[in-house]
């Protein structure tokens, strides 16, 4: 698993990993992340999926990309932290979810809450994007995203599950409402139990 990396702009670089997201990419990335992080001239990194985002003080993006390459093969995977948050099945699209993927109520949430999740990444606005959940409950987005969903709100968009961590716009299925919005990094894991 070699990354590539490119200048990004004249502040950033980017890592491209050619490999399919899984729990040991964004573990790989997430240690690259700690390791980056504590290179002189570098402001911040944040992993994607596939990628990783090095931002870069002015005039020091040729040395970080020449110090990240050094790195990048001896990087060590994150170990991360498994969580484990409440949630209560009573979303505004659970009905809609049950009759898509043609499964009743207790089977979709005993396939959506009987697995161990990876954290990937964390988006904007603290948006927690967890790994896949079963494929008979992938189920497509909104046509139409909402104007406001709740923080804590738990969905599923395409084959993935996420938390909102802030009341914003969004375009996931709404099945069910955290109990709390965890403090997660990419590399943890988490489960969800019932309420």
């Amino acid at each position: 698993m070699k990354p590539t990396i490119r200048a990004f702009g004249d502040r950033g670089v980017v890592i491209d990993f050619d490999a399919e997201p899984s729990a040991d990419l964004t573990a790989t990335m997430a240690g690259l992340a700690e390791a980056a992080r504590s290179i002189d001239g570098v402001i911040d990194a944040t992993p994607g999926h596939q990628t990783l985002l090095v931002e870069t003080a002015p005039g020091a993006q040729e040395a970080i990309i020449a110090r990240l390459g050094k790195v990048a093969v001896k990087v060590r995977p994150i170990v991360g932290i498994l969580h484990t948050v409440s949630i209560t099945y009573d979303g505004p699209d659970l009905e809609w979810v049950c009759e898509h993927a043609g499964v009743p109520l207790e089977e979709l949430i005993h396939l959506h809450s009987d697995r161990t999740y990876d954290v990937r990444l964390i988006g904007s606005p603290g948006f927690i994007y967890l790994s896949e959940v079963a494929p008979e409950i992938a189920v497509p987005r909104l046509d139409t995203p909402r104007g406001l969903v709740p923080e804590g709100s738990v969905g599923i968009g395409g084959r993935q599950t996420g938390i909102y961590g802030r009341s914003r716009p969004g375009g996931w299925r709404i099945i069910g409402q955290a109990a709390q919005v965890p403090e997660v990094r990419p590399g943890d894991q988490l489960r969800f139990t019932r309420t």
